[in-house]
């Protein structure tokens, strides 16, 4: 959402060589800018600490480089770096869509539909990990709800972030705020975030754990039998199967009586001279 407070300046007519549309935050340096072609672009400005000598840290340079080339299909693209002056701006994809939290709350979605897009998250949050990217800001704001319900992460940290549970308690951290804004704290869901907030538990486990309470992501619940399966019943079914086979069994051997002896009464004889002679 762009920052409109009246307190703050206009932003720039252009910037990077870009149009600029409106400001998306001006504490943070983030605007939204119209990139070749049409496109939306965010424009968000580096901390002074990436640079060095004037120049993108090598680090930094490196880190940004493997998210440039990251197939990710959750995660927002990032273009380039652009410079202005005497600042380096983060030139990423803009995505169409609602911020987490804001989404959550005017959806006014139910403890499964939360759960499920809870789990959504995770799963992209732990594909990014599987191809070796923390990304060390994961805040509602960099957390999209695309108008299809799906989930695309935004601005990857530039800085040195390593540690997967860096991320790991960011998403709990978040998730445990939006049950607790909703005074549910005390529900399942409620308490599988507070499980794992105590035990550490990795995204993987946190995620399963989520799938059981929001049941398939897609399609209709498949209704099981309530039925125990008890021993008898097993007893049953097997029962059932052998005499089966008996019955089939007990029909070929009578087909074959009938036949004189012979499967395939029909079936020619080639004698093994034709065959040796190749005709």
């Amino acid at each position: 959402m762009a920052d409109t407070l009246e307190n703050h300046p206009q932003p720039p007519a252009e910037l990077c060589g870009c149009p600029v549309d409106c400001a998306l935050s001006f504490k943070n340096g983030s605007f939204l800018a119209i990139g070749p072609g049409g496109r939306g672009l965010v424009l968000k400005r580096l901390d002074a600490e990436c640079l060095w000598k004037g120049q993108l840290h090598p680090l930094v340079r490196d880190r940004l480089n493997r998210a440039r080339e990251l197939a990710h299909p959750g995660l927002a693209n990032l273009f380039g770096v652009s410079r202005e002056g005497d600042e380096a701006y983060l030139m990423w994809e803009y995505v169409e869509g609602t911020a987490f939290d804001e989404h959550i709350a005017a959806s006014k979605c139910g403890q499964r539909e939360l759960a499920a897009l809870a789990r959504e998250l995770i799963l992209t949050v732990d594909l990014l990990h599987m191809q070796g990217i923390v990304h060390g800001a994961l805040v509602a704001s960099n957390i999209i709800v695309t108008p299809a319900g799906g989930i695309r992460l935004t601005h990857i940290s530039p800085h040195l972030f390593a540690d997967p549970t860096v991320d790991t308690g960011c998403v709990i951290a978040l998730l445990e705020q939006l049950v607790e804004s909703r005074g549910e704290s005390a529900s399942p869901l409620g308490q599988v975030l507070a499980e794992a907030h105590q035990q550490g538990m990795p995204l993987r486990q946190l995620g399963t754990k989520l799938a059981i309470l929001s049941g398939p992501i897609s399609g209709e619940a498949i209704e099981a039998d309530p039925r125990p399966v008890s021993k008898s019943r097993f007893g049953a079914w097997f029962g059932a199967a052998a005499a089966t086979v008996i019955a089939l069994a007990a029909a070929a051997g009578l087909w074959y009586a009938v036949q004189g002896g012979h499967f395939s009464a029909s079936a020619s004889h080639v004698p093994p001279a034709a065959i040796d002679a190749g005709q």
